[in-house]
């Protein structure tokens, strides 16, 4: 098995910082104590050590339980925190799945003990997480609760802010205190288990995401800021406009990167190195033009799925179904059916 030192970044332990603070509990008194850096607060991309954080936080919340003091820092916790290249994978990403999988993609470089697995299990699907070597921590709750919230709230971005998993489990011993059954009613929460995990419906999982750019190209100004923009909102933008742009041209065969980059006015190279930037590339936007352009078209009952695959540039029914899944972890028939007189005649996006 591999060995690495534990770490994770400081923004991690600023949610605990503020939970800490508003219960009133000496926080810069514990930190002159501690061997965490004094100033921590102020240097949210430096890495620390994961199991000094736990004993930190667990000592100087000591009138709290481990476990009630995770979820009121989780209640605090936002994907804005995450490296702006991990938001951008995320946010990017066109379905539930696909954004787990982003997350699973890239948990090592918030926390280097984390390994994040996306699994099939009939109509649900299981997101583990695991610390290596802090299973038996004391307090390794203290670090699952971090990791639940980030998986809660992915899934939340498509099904909506009220959803709650079905199941939760923790790896830790400790006992859920009643504010934890009261935030999560009709969940089955669980402790003591092999593995860190959510439990969430294929179903959720499967719906388009909502595509964070409402730009158009009847801008060239607009088209241009969103070239120049840089941060994560602009990375979304970018990459969104980018599959609006080609998707007309999916049905012509494979547009290629030199057309993609005539239309948006750059280079070839200009546009490759954007893509780069943003944690995506070419081929992989056209495929997700690709899948677009089919979900919206599977929203047409009168269109054969034979006929949305030819129309969409795949080579074969069982390419398009094998590709669909892979965004959605459902067939293209168990996503019409599903959707069927939920989103419409064309779903969103």
């Amino acid at each position: 098995m591999e060995i690495r030192p534990a770490l994770v970044r400081a923004i991690n332990l600023n949610d605990y910082i503020s939970v800490l603070r508003d219960i009133g509990a000496p926080v810069d008194r514990e930190l002159a104590r501690s061997r965490l850096p004094p100033r921590i607060e102020e240097t949210p991309d430096l890495y620390v050590s994961q199991p000094l954080v736990f004993e930190w936080i667990a000592r100087t919340g000591r009138d709290f339980a481990p476990m009630e003091l995770g979820l009121l820092a989780a209640r605090k916790a936002s994907l804005s925190s995450l490296r702006p290249a991990m938001q951008t994978a995320i946010m990017t990403a066109q379905t539930g799945l696909m954004r787990l999988e982003a997350a699973a993609a890239h948990c090592r470089f918030e926390d280097t003990a984390l390994t994040m697995t996306v699994l099939q299990e009939a109509d649900y699907v299981r997101v583990t997480c695991n610390m290596v070597g802090l299973d038996h921590h004391p307090f390794v709750c203290i670090g699952e609760w971090p990791t639940l919230q980030a998986i809660i709230s992915i899934v939340r971005s498509v099904a909506g802010p009220s959803w709650c998993p079905s199941e939760v489990c923790f790896v830790g011993l400790s006992s859920p205190p009643e504010a934890v059954y009261a935030a999560f009613p009709n969940t089955r929460i669980l402790v003591g288990r092999p593995n860190t995990s959510v439990l969430v419906g294929r179903t959720e999982l499967a719906r388009l995401t909502f595509d964070p750019t409402a730009l158009t190209f009847d801008s060239s100004a607009a088209w241009a800021s969103v070239v120049e923009q840089d941060g994560p909102s602009g990375s979304w933008e970018f990459v969104g406009l980018m599959r609006k742009l080609i998707q007309p041209y999916v049905n012509d065969g494979h547009p290629d990167v030199a057309l993609a980059a005539e239309l948006a006015g750059l280079s070839t190279r200009t546009l490759q190195r954007r893509l780069r930037l943003c944690g995506s590339s070419y081929s992989q936007i056209l495929q997700e033009a690709r899948f677009q352009l089919a979900c919206t078209r599977l929203g047409y009952p009168g269109m054969k799925i034979i006929d949305i695959a030819m129309m969409t540039g795949y080579e074969s029914p069982q390419h398009f179904t094998r590709a669909f899944r892979q965004f959605t972890g459902v067939t293209p028939s168990e996503y019409r059916h599903r959707n069927a007189g939920s989103e419409g005649n064309a779903p969103a996006n």
